[in-house]
């Protein structure tokens, strides 16, 4: 059999599962309610989820890696500025952030569907650790859904029967990528720009191919944090629709990018970034 025929035989078992239970597929998450809600989401949505991956990037309940890893690309002085605008933003609006998050993301909800299901986790620091690979290898998805911060290297992303691996940024791409776009589109006056995409994940940072992109309006009461979060309630609405429709076609959408400008990578915003927000723009808090 040539190696064409070997991937059409592939795509075609895949196919095949799909008309039974649906594809199968692996969900690659952070341990937090909004990703959960994800899983939850798939699941209310008949989709065959065969197993959730959870990589904790937290130590003590901090984020010491994603620290390490800023400190080594630029320095303790903006690091430091980031982790200062953070804490400044959530002293002003914590309270007003956790009535909106917990009206998005009901965990009672969230955990007796998970429960429910039984669907299997697999725990890990790094999804590609030997023992979390092998794992996610075992249950031999056709299609991964992405929702996590964590890096999804080139041997997981292979992984998939199909070559689907879907993912989404709380964003419009290839516009605004990268940390907070919600903000930076604010901070530029660009509301307009403010939005989500579910998109095809590659090796760049929200580069892939666009599945469907949405926009959103800022209603009153939002913040640049409770916009992400809308995006990302949206994104799992989105990606659900697009594995429903794999199943009964075979077929995802794919828009690739006509060009995608190096400067739409956006980082976390700094101390002196977080206060012109605060006094530029009067839409979110």
């Amino acid at each position: 059999m040539s190696k064409a025929d070997d991937q059409r035989a592939i795509h075609s078992e895949s196919l095949d599962r799909s008309a039974v239970g649906g594809c199968r597929v692996l969900a690659l998450i952070n341990p937090v309610l909004h990703c959960r809600a994800t899983c939850a989401k798939l699941i209310e949505a008949d989709i065959n989820l065969v197993g959730i991956v959870e990589a904790e990037t937290k130590s003590a309940g901090l984020p010491l890696a994603t620290f390490r890893r800023l400190m080594k690309k630029q320095g303790l002085v903006s690091t430091a500025s980031q982790i200062a605008a953070r804490l400044v933003y959530q002293t002003a609006n914590r309270k007003a952030d956790r009535r909106i998050y917990e009206r998005l993301f009901d965990k009672q909800h969230v955990e007796q569907i998970l429960t429910q299901h039984n669907t299997p986790v697999i725990r890990c620091r790094s999804y590609s650790e030997r023992a979390a690979l092998k794992a996610m290898a075992d249950l031999q998805p056709d299609v991964l859904v992405v929702h996590s911060q964590s890096w999804v290297p080139k041997d997981v992303r292979q992984l998939p029967t199909t070559g689907l691996v879907l993912g989404g940024h709380p964003g419009l791409t290839p516009f605004y990528r990268g940390s907070h776009s919600s903000f930076w589109a604010l901070l530029n006056q660009q509301p307009q720009m403010i939005g989500w995409t579910a998109f095809h994940v590659d090796k760049g940072v929200d580069t892939g191919d666009v599945v469907i992109q949405g926009r959103l309006n800022v209603e009153p009461g939002d913040s640049y944090m409770t916009l992400n979060w809308r995006g990302m309630s949206e994104i799992a609405k989105a990606q659900a629709a697009a594995i429903r429709k794999f199943n009964k076609t075979g077929h995802i959408p794919r828009a690739p990018h006509r060009s995608i400008p190096p400067e739409s990578n956006f980082g976390l915003p700094g101390l002196r970034q977080y206060l012109r927000y605060r006094f530029s723009q009067d839409l979110a808090r």
